[in-house]
């Protein structure tokens, strides 16, 4: 790995990261460990990349503090879902990467997860799905970098109001914001208001298993448009209301 290709490196030096409070800089701080991991995985070099991650996240251990259990949660969902599509962008058989997804989507829900259990957590997912693609003789291509700028801004912003047009504010100002959608549409075979939907309707799921707030609170929390808005939209994608959801799978006392 060259040296230009690593972001983590320029961090510390770069103004706006400096400027963040201390949870803001810690989910960036991982957005782009993830980032630059991506070039060693996309090369088959998984040990290498392994070790990177290891050494960025060791020296930066009070920062990941500042995270909470979900925050932590959240991102590793988040890790699941890039291994999962660079997977299935770029082989023929694509069950097996769909199936460990599913898996580990599963097994994360309302795991509670330390800064200490979080790289155990990180190595485990990566060796999973590092071995589907050696196995499977995955022959990497190169994806657009706004793709996945527009991948970690929304996992990083979730609770935020998140509209296509701010996403995309966000994401490299060289690129053309329709270039920037249509490249998404291709490589996600979604669209980015999709992808925003369907991120926070898996953090509503979450939130309804492991915590009693309200309906009201949890569309309050996630910035849908209100209550009404964010049942419909449940309902639409998991088939049923978010009262249903919560009485059929809690596992909340």
């Amino acid at each position: 790995m060259t040296a230009e290709l690593q972001y983590t490196q320029y961090l510390d030096s770069m103004q706006s990261y400096i400027a963040h409070d201390q949870r803001a800089k810690a989910l960036v701080l991982i957005g782009y460990v993830e980032r630059d991991f991506i070039r060693f995985y996309r090369a088959g070099r998984i040990t290498d990349g392994i070790q990177f991650a290891r050494e960025n996240l060791a020296r930066s251990r009070t920062l990941l503090n500042q995270l909470s259990p979900a925050d932590k949660v959240a991102q590793l969902h988040a890790l699941v879902d890039v291994l999962s599509f660079e997977g299935i962008q770029n082989h023929a058989i694509i069950y097996d990467f769909v199936r460990l997804r599913l898996h580990y989507h599963q097994e994360l829900l309302a795991l509670p997860v330390t800064t200490a259990k979080y790289v155990p957590w990180m190595e485990r997912i990566i060796k999973d799905f590092g071995e589907l693609a050696q196995k499977n003789g995955l022959a990497y291509a190169d994806h657009l970098e706004s793709t996945l700028d527009v991948i970690y801004y929304v996992n990083a912003h979730l609770y935020d109001k998140l509209t296509v047009k701010n996403v995309v504010a966000h994401v490299n100002k060289r690129c053309n914001p329709v270039t920037i959608q249509r490249g998404f549409n291709a490589e996600m075979q979604m669209s980015i208001r999709d992808y925003i939907n369907m991120k926070k309707l898996r953090e509503a799921q979450r939130i309804l298993l492991t915590s009693v707030l309200p309906i009201r609170g949890i569309a309050d929390e996630l910035n849908f448009y209100d209550a009404a808005d964010f049942s419909r939209r449940f309902k639409r994608e998991i088939g049923m209301t978010p009262l249903e959801y919560r009485q059929q799978n809690s596992q909340l006392d």
